[in-house]
């Protein structure tokens, strides 16, 4: 039961849209309701749960109204239609702001029960789930909803600093694909632009001696060009072409953008735009997860630019 799941109706929209004489806005045009045309679902996770249950810093709840305002006030024109998505809605979790870790963790798997549901749903329906926002503890949430409306395991290339490979130690931001993988939803895994400053001796003992799991590392990567680079991206869809594929991009992977993790070392917003557009055309997408971005953290931190960068890597994935 998703009881924390929230539909959009048109006065909310009405609220959002900013309307020009002689101009279309995606938010004028997008679906509510769904239909045969429309092979995306839009749906948004605004929590910080499984960020904080991890010890990292709340307000990752604060990227979805910030991407919804800037996706919705797009040009739907001939390059990206706003007809062809359908916006769902979003879940409202308590935020639990003064709980300690042990009740945030099982919180996050409250949040993983409905979030898997709506996943499910979603891909039953034959539709492809785009998610914006929360911690990246979701992505459990998404393989196992996935894998059990497809009924097998899905893979995921994952661009991230962080592998978020953690021992199965309650549930949190950081080890959404180990449980994932030990419950059998999750089948081959890549990391791509892993940093090796943020990953334990568990994690690489793991990476060197699971043939499921694949990594390259982000100092690897950083000045690759062109043909180099999208030949480290073709590695990572052929370590992950057996199954159905989940794309998963967390914001910290991209350097000086506000996330939960936040660093000045990381991939350029050409280079993440690229990987988009590189993986947007395997035809056994599944779903696409964009994670851990904040246009306000709880220690004061703001980015004001969080919903346009958001805004404009979905209109990349979503334009034919």
């Amino acid at each position: 039961m998703t009881s924390h799941f929230i539909k959009y109706g048109p006065e909310d929209i009405a609220e959002i849209v900013k309307p020009r004489n002689g101009e279309t806005r995606i938010g004028e045009v997008i679906s509510l309701t769904g239909n045969e045309n429309t092979p995306y679902e839009l749906i948004g996770i605004p929590e910080s749960v499984g960020v904080r249950a991890n010890y990292g810093t709340g307000g990752t709840e604060t990227a979805w109204p910030a991407f919804l305002k800037a996706f919705l006030n797009l040009q739907s024109n001939r390059f990206l239609s706003g007809e062809s998505i359908f916006l769902s809605g979003y879940f409202r979790f308590p935020d639990l702001a003064h709980a300690g870790v042990d009740e945030l963790r099982k919180q996050v798997e409250q949040i993983d029960r409905e979030v898997s549901l709506k996943i499910y749903e979603i891909v039953s329906a034959g539709r492809i789930p785009v998610v914006i926002g929360g911690g990246h503890n979701n992505a459990y949430a998404h393989l196992r909803g996935t894998s059990q409306a497809l009924g097998m395991p899905v893979s995921v290339i994952n661009f991230d600093a962080h592998a978020d490979f953690r021992k199965p130690e309650g549930r949190h931001s950081g080890n959404g694909f180990s449980y994932a993988m030990s419950e059998g939803y999750l089948g081959q895994y890549s990391v791509f632009g892993l940093q090796k400053s943020y990953i334990n001796e568990y994690m690489l003992h793991e990476f060197e001696t699971n043939f499921r799991l694949q990594v390259h590392y982000f100092d690897e990567l950083a000045d690759l060009e062109n043909d180099a680079y999208k030949r480290a991206i073709k590695s990572a869809l052929d370590h992950t072409s057996s199954m159905p594929l989940g794309i998963e991009i967390d914001l910290d992977a991209v350097e000086n953008v506000l996330s939960s993790a936040s660093s000045p070392v990381g991939f350029s917003v050409r280079q993440a735009l690229r990987f988009i557009r590189e993986v947007k055309t395997t035809p056994n997408l599944s779903y696409i997860h964009l994670c851990e971005g904040a246009a306000e953290l709880y220690d004061g931190r703001t980015c004001p630019a969080i919903g346009k960068l958001l805004a404009e890597m979905i209109a990349e994935f979503l334009r034919a």
